[in-house]
């Protein structure tokens, strides 16, 4: 009978501290370390990206913004981040269906976004946003397992 209470007493301890059976989110390892320098890289990048189209189109600026972005070490992240961070980069290849109409304009990337917007092209435009704003969502849920 004691070894029942016992075994009883350790079953329900044991539940208790289980947390329902919920993962722990892993902590101080190469995954995370990898996600957070590449979010690290991104932010950085981003930053340029968005002032660079003062000086360069939309388009060069994009191209530079991917081909940095394409040359992170991705090695040791998970491969759902991996793969959500290229279908970003892919997103932003596909933003220069529109771009390239847009050669000599000129300024920081939120407004000039803000102009093709209003653009003959503001349908394409928006859908091609729409991915851009959509695959970093996805980044960011996979990002998130590491919080």
């Amino acid at each position: 009978m004691r070894t029942l209470i016992i075994l009883l007493g350790s079953l329900i301890i044991c539940l208790l501290s289980c947390k329902g059976g919920a993962k722990e989110k892993p902590s101080g390892n190469k995954g995370e370390d990898c996600i957070r320098t590449v979010l690290s890289k991104d932010t950085s990048l981003g930053s340029k990206r968005n002032n660079e189209c003062k000086e360069v189109s939309l388009s060069t600026t994009i191209d530079r913004y991917v081909i940095s972005l394409s040359g992170l070490d991705y090695s040791e992240c998970p491969n759902l981040f991996t793969e959500a961070f290229k279908s970003h980069i892919d997103a932003w290849v596909n933003m220069k269906q529109v771009t390239d109409s847009f050669p000599n304009l000129r300024g920081e990337l939120h407004d000039l976004f803000d102009q093709i917007e209003g653009s003959k092209d503001s349908i394409v435009f928006k859908k091609l946003l729409a991915d851009v704003w959509s695959t970093w969502e996805i980044v960011e849920k996979e990002s998130k397992v590491f919080e």
